[in-house]
């Protein structure tokens, strides 16, 4: 089934939520288990994907992104969400040269420690540089992709990485980085 005849189904409170939800559970929980680490809550994540689907049918806008990407947005949220409310960080894998500091995290003291300000500090960042942030460093997107997704031109997308891989390596410094 398309996503026209699914967005359709939807709007139409006539079996869109099923259709949608036997097209893109597979996608979405690989999209939560991102973020969670545990089936189970990634299941969750999941289903309040699926129900944030079914309450906002109504505002999906298929000229602006297709009806995946909206899925996929929904899932990335419902996921942060649960993250947070689990109070677990963030798994950002940066490299050791994307910032430009040898950071230890094999030890296991030493990269809880990372982590937490790794977490404050992305956390804290203003949207959308947020967003690029993760996009590029946790899901290993593209500039280009990146600069399609939130409409900014590629140079944009670079100087706002670099910015914040700056203030990154700042707040680790300060923040009792672990080398």
């Amino acid at each position: 089934m398309s996503d026209d005849e699914i967005t359709m189904l939807l709007v139409n409170d006539n079996g869109g939520l099923e259709a949608a939800k036997e097209k893109y559970t597979s996608l979405v929980m690989k999209i939560c288990m991102g973020f969670l680490n545990n089936k189970d809550d990634a299941e969750e994540a999941c289903a309040d994907c699926f129900i944030r689907l079914w309450t906002t049918r109504r505002q999906i806008d298929t000229a602006k992104s297709s009806l995946k990407t909206y899925i996929c947005m929904l899932a990335r949220h419902a996921a942060i969400d649960k993250s947070r409310t689990l109070d677990k960080g963030e798994k950002l894998s940066l490299e050791e040269n994307d910032i430009g500091l040898d950071v230890d995290y094999e030890d296991e003291a030493a990269k809880r420690i990372n982590m937490q300000v790794i977490k404050k500090c992305v956390s804290e960042m203003p949207s959308p540089a947020r967003e690029i942030f993760i996009d590029r460093y946790y899901f290993k997107m593209s500039v280009k992709d990146i600069a399609a997704r939130y409409s900014l031109k590629p140079k944009k997308v670079e100087n706002t990485l670099a910015r914040e891989k700056k203030r990154l390596k700042s707040a680790l410094l300060k923040g009792g980085i672990i080398i």
